[in-house]
């Protein structure tokens, strides 16, 4: 029942998100006028500057970004304010992908969704698979307390450390797809379709 709690909340702060980024992307206006989404016009605009340059260069740079907000997010499940920091994250993502979504939606119609599609996969599929795990560890930590022997409480921080260490080994595979593959598929599509941004 509990976990059932968990995920209505985690899919309703999603939608919530989502929902405010495709019908409200003004809110995330900065005051030059650039959306200032995680994935917003401006994050894009970046990527394609970069495009041209070796995904070698561009993948330190991707994997800065991603393992410091892992490592954020994880330090911040020992927190009590750990919930609030995913939650706020997670709806920020949402909100980022629906308001990116609404721009290329009007700027190219159609071939706005392959845009946003093409700015997604493959990476985010490995991110998604993090960022549950990620959720999963926060909760299993907060149902732990930590109160049990010093060897329970020592299997624990290995169990930890174990699931970081397959967390940030997923998180490193999706920055070089990112890096390496998402780059190139974005640089054909807008190849093929130039007048779109």
């Amino acid at each position: 029942m509990k976990s059932r709690l968990q995920t209505g909340a985690l899919v309703t702060v999603l939608l919530s998100g989502f929902l405010a980024g495709t019908a409200l992307p003004e809110l995330f206006r900065m005051g030059t006028g650039d959306y200032a989404g995680f994935m917003s016009l401006y994050s894009f605009r970046k990527y394609g500057e970069s495009a041209a340059a070796p995904a070698a260069r561009l993948l330190p740079y991707i994997v800065s970004g991603r393992i410091q907000t892992l490592l954020f997010l994880w330090m911040s499940s020992y927190t009590a304010a750990g919930l609030l920091f995913h939650l706020v994250y997670a709806w920020w993502l949402a909100a980022s992908a629906g308001m990116l979504l609404a721009l290329f939606l009007l700027r190219g119609g159609y071939e706005g969704i392959l845009l946003f599609l093409c700015c997604l996969f493959p990476q985010w599929l490995l991110y998604g698979a993090v960022w549950q795990r990620e959720f999963h560890a926060l909760f299993r930590r907060r149902r732990y307390s930590g109160a049990g022997n010093a060897a329970g409480m020592l299997s624990e921080r290995r169990r930890d450390l174990r699931e970081l260490a397959g967390m940030a080994g997923l998180c490193l595979l999706g920055c070089c797809a990112e890096a390496f593959l998402g780059m190139w598929t974005l640089r054909v599509f807008l190849q093929l379709s130039p007048g779109i941004f």
